[in-house]
């Protein structure tokens, strides 16, 4: 029997476990109806979790549903509305204002957190009993689901788990004990006090988008060479004795921002940005010393932002970090399934939890498609060469990952050894010029190209946190390296994904370089491809030179290349 975990709020998603076994498998639902950050009830991520094990609805013998009460039940049952107050995406919006203190008073009088639970329940119900499941529903707490989706994977018996997220049934930010595969909270934050906010609203005055561009700020803020911002940040933000302190969540403040208006957006990026790693650092320092428990998990969105990551490895008294691999709301739907199935945490190895397609298939749709290609004797072999002469090629193969980030099976690689690279391929893709490239390192050569790695090195293999590179790597492979001389890497063994070292091992033989960049296989606003047809779709829409996918070799036409 099977435990179907759900998430229906943004980036919802489903996740199978196995009751005998630690068998994952795991698919967002943006991936499949190619609408970024998709939420709502996931029709289509369950109907594929169930196909992709081949088994029936009544072979679900219960359903965990991230959230008591994000979203309300209201906006479950009207699901519409829900999507039209989730894409409105402003920070200072008198709906989320009202909706962020009736969750703040819900989660505090407990009664109507209990209410909006088992209304909760009934609506989900019904809507899986549409699809022919029938088992029996529970709703798990927001930060709860957050903290399991860390800790369940984290191969740390004991550990303490810090949360930090958005609106989360009333909550921001919890500090958690876990321990033999059980989690025991130790302190909460209402949402009251986000720091999600201070950040979110940066990222609107900043010209992006909220609850999905925060990314581009930590990017900009590497670009700052002074912090002229610190004091309207600091104004905005403090922490003392361990949680945070925000001004006012719903204030517009005008003229603080006013005074921002005059200085360079890279300043204030980067003025914000300083000042959440320092408020970050001193809050998991302060829960360390006071918990004892060294060995940390990080979970929910707020840690996508990697350069608060490092700054917590780097000075947070930490002896070990780790990182849930989907850190935000599209990780939900694991932690409700394995906050159920308590196991004891195990080292994840890999998260390549999603569908993958035979070769046969593959080719049916290129031929489907009409697009001309070879198959290559060794094609791990033939990318390398390609990439050895500077060519950008796309990868497509095997399965899917889990999270926000690609790591090699779709994935777009290039070399790492010119510094013109991140603009070209940025120009290529349609990204924002600013925004860096990982590296995809050999295991066996991170010593030689990252510094300071030794607390981390677990979460490194799924991107989620930067280092200091070394003088050999910022001088070999700049393109690779952001403005502040840091880089994100992953780690690459062959244990865990063993074509894709070959590539990597092949193409060091070729040029002895040790790193490929490594960016997502999407174009810009677009999720990561998920289908062959996705691959060949964004293929053709960019100006990539080649599509690996499967065993197949495609090259972009002449006509194209003109174009």
């Amino acid at each position: 029997m099977y435990i179907l975990g759900i998430c229906d709020s943004q980036d919802a998603g489903a996740v199978l476990l196995s009751r005998q076994s630690l068998e994952i498998i795991a698919v967002n639902e943006e991936r499949l109806s190619r609408i970024k950050l998709q939420g709502g009830f996931p029709v289509l991520s369950i109907k594929e979790v169930l196909g992709l094990k081949k088994i029936k609805p009544e072979d679900i013998s219960l359903v965990a549903a991230a959230s008591d009460m994000t979203p309300a039940f209201i906006l479950r049952l009207f699901s519409q509305s829900h999507a039209k107050l989730r894409s409105s995406n402003k920070q200072f919006s008198f709906l989320l204002a009202g909706y962020i203190t009736y969750q703040v008073l819900a989660e505090k009088l407990i009664f109507p957190k209990k209410i909006e639970a088992f209304l909760s329940r009934w609506v989900l119900s019904r809507k899986l009993s549409s699809l022919g499941i029938n088992a029996k529903v529970i709703t798990i707490d927001h930060h709860t689901a957050h903290a399991y989706a860390g800790y369940s994977i984290c191969g740390f018996d004991k550990a303490l788990i810090i949360t930090i997220d958005g609106l989360g049934d009333g909550v921001s930010f919890t500090v958690n004990i876990g321990q033999n595969g059980a989690i025991k909270p130790v302190f909460r934050q209402s949402a009251l006090s986000d720091i999600t906010l201070y950040y979110s609203r940066l990222t609107e005055f900043l010209g992006f988008k909220p609850i999905q561009d925060e990314g581009k700020v930590m990017g900009l803020a590497a670009y700052a060479e002074k912090y002229f911002a610190r004091e309207q940040a600091n104004k905005l933000l403090r922490v003392s004795k361990g949680r945070f302190k925000p001004k006012n969540p719903f204030a517009k403040d005008k003229k603080l921002f006013a005074q921002l208006s005059k200085i360079s957006k890279q300043e204030v990026a980067g003025s914000f940005q300083k000042h959440a790693e320092d408020c970050l650092e001193k809050v998991v320092a302060y829960w360390v010393e006071k918990t004892g428990i060294a060995k940390v998990v990080l979970s929910g969105g707020f840690f996508a932002n990697i350069k608060v990551n490092q700054k917590i490895a780097e000075r947070a008294r930490v002896e070990a970090v780790f990182i849930c691999p989907h850190m935000g709301d599209g990780g939900l739907a694991l932690g409700a399934a394995f906050s159920v199935k308590k196991a004891k945490p195990f080292q994840v190895k890999h998260v390549f939890w999603g569908p993958s397609y035979s070769d046969q298939q593959i080719q049916q749709t290129l031929e489907a498609m009409k697009i001309e290609y070879i198959k290559p004797k060794q094609i791990q072999i033939q990318i390398a060469e390609l990439l050895s002469q500077k060519k950008i090629v796309a990868r497509f193969s095997g399965a899917m990952e889990f999270g926000p980030r690609a790591l090699g099976n779709r994935s777009i690689l290039a070399q790492a050894t010119d510094i013109s690279m991140q603009n070209y391929l940025n120009q290529k893709l349609g990204r924002d010029g600013f925004m860096p490239f990982g590296p995809s390192i050999l295991e066996e050569d991170k010593a030689i190209c990252c510094l300071g790695i030794e607390k981390a090195e677990d979460s490194a293999r799924f991107m989620n946190i930067s280092f200091k590179a070394t003088d050999y790597f910022q001088k070999t492979c700049p393109a690779a390296v952001h403005k502040d001389g840091t880089t994100r890497p992953q780690f690459v063994s062959s244990y865990f994904n063993n074509d894709f070292y070959k590539i990597l091992k092949q193409y060091k033989q070729i040029t002895n370089i040790p790193a490929l960049l490594n960016t997502s296989f999407n174009l810009h606003e677009e999720p990561i491809v998920c289908s062959p047809q996705d691959a060949i779709n964004s293929f053709q829409k960019s100006r990539i030179d080649y599509l690996a996918i499967g065993d197949f070799l495609v090259k972009r036409s002449n006509d194209e290349e003109k174009k």
